[in-house]
């Protein structure tokens, strides 16, 4: 009986044992004060140690890795932020943040390889600063950029430009060996500088020939570095193919029609050198031609009606020039955007529109003048009285005059 009874407590004693060392390793652990901590505790302690207060930023001067940016931790690389306050302050076409162009210039500059390397870069910017991440030298480049825009000796430029169809390429007779050449582009387009002088004398040269028309003049002041986007151009309508319409029994095949913009198109954006006396300027030139369109017919399927229908496949002519160039202020920018056979004109079909050889332009270009002025340059316009620009229109005869003292 007692053996019995030994070995009832002997178990007993056990099974209590196993429960306790079970229930002990369920339990929550304790911390170092020996009070258990709940676990929604422990998360919150985590994110406010992980999330330092936001600190004022620091202007052009070097600072911690924001608050939000962990990760960022390449060696050699620091942030650095840089006041934009007072540029923003000015009276800037908000459709597009103006921040957004001081981004795209120090792309412009340096291109995206420094920002997309195998190394972690930002660059960011809002209304009050540009902050970046990256190595010193780059870091210095970034502020030169940035220095253009908020201590440039101009603020408001005065940017003249003229889209001319010249339908004979010999007005460069007598200048061209006084222009300078700045560059070129994929379909053989040029770029030049000229003159004041110089370049009333093209616009002279251009009178004495028939078929030189000024498809558009236009004199702006806009902030320096923002972007200016000038485009002319005519729609040409034209059915590109077929399109279904549902009916009550069927479907019918119509005729679809769409139209085609010829024309041409560009975007500026000028940026002040330090010194204030030359001008980066960027340029993407968009020129486009509808020589013809060429009628053919298909098979429309109808069901009713006529089963073949005609259709239009146009005959384009496009260019297109991305470029950024620098030139001294008090000279004209003057492009060609190539040879665009009948660009604009109205005798572009010929004779009676018959297109017949001899009355049909092949050699029309079309030319680009940029002028940019600041607040202390010299008074600059077209002509050679400082009024006016005049060119004879061909076909018609007319004369086409912009006056400055209108705009």
């Amino acid at each position: 009986m007692n053996r019995r009874r030994a070995l009832f407590g002997s178990l007993w004693a056990s099974c209590a044992a196993l429960v306790s060392k079970t229930s002990h390793a369920q339990s929550p652990r304790l911390k170092g004060d020996g009070d258990l901590e709940p676990v929604h505790s422990r998360k919150v302690a985590l994110t406010q140690e992980s999330r330092p207060p936001r600190q004022a930023p620091k202007s052009d001067e070097a600072e911690e890795a924001p608050s939000d940016a962990a990760g960022f931790e390449e060696a050699g690389h620091r942030w650095m932020s840089y006041d934009i306050a007072r540029y923003m302050e000015l009276p800037h076409d908000q459709t597009i943040p103006p921040q957004n162009a001081i981004i795209d210039w120090i792309i412009r500059r340096y291109g995206t390889g420094i920002w997309h390397g195998s190394k972690v870069a930002a660059l960011v910017a809002n209304k009050k600063q540009v902050k970046a991440y990256h190595d010193s030298k780059v870091l210095k480049q970034v502020g030169e950029i940035v220095e253009r825009f908020t201590d440039s000796t101009a603020d408001i430029l005065k940017v003249r430009i003229r889209f001319v169809a010249a339908a004979d390429p010999r007005w460069r007779y007598m200048v061209l060996s006084r222009m300078n050449l700045l560059g070129g582009g994929p379909q053989g387009q040029q770029i030049w500088t000229m003159s004041l002088t110089d370049a009333t004398m093209a616009i002279t040269q251009m009178q004495v020939y028939q078929g030189f028309e000024l498809l558009a003049d236009q004199q702006v002041e806009m902030i320096n570095g923002q972007k200016l986007t000038m485009s002319t151009g005519e729609k040409k309508p034209y059915n590109p193919g077929l399109q279904r319409q549902a009916t009550a029994n069927n479907q019918s095949t119509e005729a679809s029609f769409n139209q085609l913009t010829e024309g041409v198109a560009l975007q500026f954006s000028p940026l002040l050198t330090y010194e204030g006396n030359a001008v980066d300027g960027s340029i993407e030139l968009s020129c486009n031609t509808v020589k013809t369109m060429i009628k053919t017919r298909v098979l429309a399927g109808r069901e009713q009606g006529a089963n073949e229908v005609t259709v239009d496949v146009p005959e384009v002519v496009s260019s297109r020039l991305v470029q950024t160039v620098r030139w001294t202020i008090g000279q004209t920018l003057v492009i060609s955007g190539g040879i665009h056979p009948g660009m604009l004109l109205k005798n572009k079909n010929g004779f009676l529109n018959l297109r017949i050889p001899g009355t049909v332009p092949t050699q029309t270009e079309t030319l680009v003048m940029i002028d940019v002025e600041t607040p202390t340059s010299p008074a600059r316009s077209g002509g050679a009285n400082g009024n006016s620009t005049t060119l004879r229109s061909g076909g018609s005869g007319s004369v086409k005059s912009i006056d400055d003292s209108e705009k």
